[in-house]
């Protein structure tokens, strides 16, 4: 019996597989079976002809064993339909539903087989664009990526296919592009069925696609050749908006502008087109800039309006605004008040740029406007001095510095002046469990780490705590008797040994009385208020915590730590950025052209803003006129004649200022170094 070069064919590509392992038998037959159906030429379609009625039972039979899910009996039936009558009405039903057996069995190469039978066939069959479909499905599925290429052109190029499978076709190719990452062919064909789409809900469809790959898979080079061809139609200005939005974080201002007024000219009247337009305004307002104008936003109103106005006063006296001569050194200083709203700090960094064109800003004194009005200085380009403790604020970017005592800073120095001056090696930590404590307790124990010290103690408070005994107990572990259980009835045979008389009335001797603390440190660092402070100081010397020195902050550097921790605190160690008790601080030009003003003493605020206004002055005096310049200027600080002191900055842009350390003698705030001596 004569073959056909199909049966030729796949004869001998059976045989190639029965020598190959599994997987390459399924990718080969699905290679040979589609360039074999590609090679070929279809002739004319013929219409089928009618199935005898001995062969409409078979298929019959075929189906409902199918539907019984008697899979072998169904392909039984259905194969001798195909091969008794290959030109009959029935045998392109009998390969689909063949197929689709095939495919629920995992049967792959049959069931391509099956569809290329139908959509390659001689005959007329309303299913060849389905089988194409599915047959393309199938070589995806195995990475076919050239071939499924192909069967969904022949979908496309079909004028049989209806418009939802040509739609199906067109999203089967886009999958393929992406799997051998050919983005912008596949953002091409995206746009196209965006156009041709009429359903509102396809059409989003294929929007939302395409606004996904612009926004995760396109590098710089694709977005540009996106933004430039008339081809990618809507995605067009969104290309054009992220150009200028990487121009500008590149400083490339007028190139980010020229793309900014494209977004406009391209997408009149939309949201886009207002951030585009916002953006270049921001833009024309970096180019002006008053260099003798410093911005200010500062709580003037509220809670916290006297700390506003005492960094206000002291940065009028650093810019020279006001002095004690009654000369003018012709500085502005723009003052907006935060009224310790981030909204409204936002909003004003947006003015000191845009109306007063300031060349630089001092702010981000309370924590809760701080990250709005970092993150919008930033955003404008605009050198920003922040006045405040909060963590992270200068991580926000590259004009933003710090000229602050900060949380980070008094711990390590303590940590410093406790192992390296005073010998202490081993600490302990009680700290309320708020956001303050935390993280001092958080910084302390890593620097004391770095130095070769050890932490051998931490416990933390709820911050409203008055009652500090059990707190005290459990970090000296007298409070859970059970841990230390064995010698605990030691111990208290022990004591009962020594007092055989205690009464009744007296009570059961409380485990404190009985366990001695366990005290493996000989320092305690303690990040709270001095009225916390006060509290806790007696109660360790009711446990016996004895010989143990007291750390703290600059919350301790005040008058009311020693009334109120007496005796206790004795030889406590406190650091600050300045020390007013010390004859230095009183001698100083800075102190005395402040009371000349002001007619009061500065504190540390006061001090940290006129440094601020004295080191922003002389800097744009000495030829820092733009923002820029400026804040290449600040980043480079090294050696600047602060109020008490040299300031450096760092690299992470933190100014770096001496720090006072004090003690407790004799009921007395002094210097360390004095009480050393």
């Amino acid at each position: 019996m004569n073959q056909t070069p199909t049966q030729t064919a796949k004869n001998a590509t059976e045989q190639v597989v029965r020598q190959t392992t599994r997987l390459s038998l399924l990718a080969t037959a699905l290679a040979s079976i589609l360039l074999i159906s590609a090679c070929q030429t279809t002739p004319k379609r013929r219409q089928p002809v009618k199935a005898p009625p001995s062969l409409e039972q078979e298929f019959k039979q075929g189906r409902l064993a199918m539907e019984a899910g008697d899979n072998k009996k169904a392909l039984a039936r259905f194969k001798k339909v195909i091969t008794t009558a290959p030109e009959s009405d029935l045998a392109d039903d009998a390969n689909m539903m063949s197929a689709q057996i095939y495919e629920k069995q995992q049967l792959w190469k049959d069931a391509l087989q099956s569809y290329l039978a139908v959509a390659r066939g001689e005959m007329e069959t309303p299913y060849e664009t389905e089988a194409l479909l599915r047959a393309a499905r199938i070589h995806v599925r195995f990475n076919q990526f050239r071939e499924a290429l192909e069967l969904t052109r022949t979908i496309s190029r079909s004028d049989s296919a209806t418009p939802i499978q040509k739609y199906e076709a067109s999203e089967l190719r886009g999958e393929v592009l992406l799997s051998e990452n050919r983005v912008l062919e596949a953002l091409e064909l995206y746009v196209e069925l965006y156009s041709q789409a009429t359903d509102n809900s396809r059409k989003e469809k294929y929007r939302l696609a395409a606004q996904d790959l612009l926004d995760t898979r396109l590098n710089e080079e694709q977005l540009t050749e996106v933004a430039d061809r008339s081809s990618y139609g809507f995605l067009r200005p969104t290309a054009k908006y992220r150009i200028g939005l990487s121009l500008a974080e590149q400083k490339q201002l007028s190139r980010a502008r020229s793309a900014f007024q494209d977004v406009v000219g391209l997408a009149p009247g939309t949201e886009l087109a207002e951030r585009a337009s916002a953006l270049i305004a921001q833009i024309d307002a970096r180019s002006r800039v008053n260099p003798r104008t410093v911005g200010a936003i500062l709580p003037l109103s509220g809670r916290q309006q006297a700390v506003g106005y005492r960094a206000l006063r002291g940065l009028q006296l650093g810019l020279g605004i006001y002095s004690p001569n009654k000369k003018s050194s012709g500085f502005r200083l723009a003052v907006i008040d935060s009224e310790g709203n981030p909204d409204i700090a936002r909003r004003a960094v947006e003015r000191l740029v845009v109306e007063d064109n300031a060349v630089a800003m001092v702010g981000g004194l309370l924590s809760r406007t701080a990250g709005s009005e970092t993150s919008k200085a930033q955003e404008f380009g605009m050198p920003t001095v922040v006045l405040g403790q909060k963590a992270g604020l200068t991580e926000t970017g590259e004009f933003i510095f710090r000229n602050a005592l900060t949380s980070q800073m008094q711990a390590e120095h303590l940590a410093f002046v406790a192992i390296e001056r005073l010998g202490l090696k081993r600490f302990a930590i009680l700290f309320p469990n708020d956001p303050y404590g935390t993280e001092f307790a958080n910084f302390f124990w890593d620097a004391v780490k770095l130095r070769g010290g050890s932490v051998n103690a931490a416990q933390p408070y709820d911050p409203k705590e008055t009652d500090f005994r059990g707190h005290v107990q459990r970090m000296v572990g007298n409070y859970y008797v059970e841990d230390r259980s064995e010698e605990y009835r030691i111990r208290y045979r022990q004591y009962l040994e020594k007092n055989p008389r205690r009464s009744v009335r007296q009570g059961q001797a409380t485990p404190e009385e009985i366990l001695p603390p366990i005290v493996d440190f000989d320092a305690l660092f303690i990040p709270d208020s001095a009225r916390a402070a006060g509290q806790i100081a007696p109660m360790l010397a009711y446990n016996d915590v004895d010989n143990v020195r007291l750390l703290g902050t600059n919350l301790w550097n005040n008058a009311s730590f020693v009334s109120r921790g007496q005796k206790f605190v004795e030889n406590a160690i406190i650091v600050d950025g300045l020390y007013t008790g010390d004859r230095s601080f009183a001698a100083s030009d800075f102190v005395k052209a402040y009371k000349e003003v002001y007619g009061e003493e500065p504190g540390m605020i006061e001090a940290q803003a006129y440094d601020t206004g004295l080191l922003l002055r002389q800097l744009i005096a000495g030829g820092a006129t733009t923002r820029t310049e400026l804040q290449e200027k600040l980043t480079s600080v090294k050696g600047f004649p602060g109020a008490f002191g040299a300031l450096d900055m760092s690299p992470t842009r933190e100014l770096k200022r001496p720090i006072s350390v004090m003690t407790v003698k004799e009921g007395k705030l002094i210097p360390l170094e004095s009480a050393i001596q």
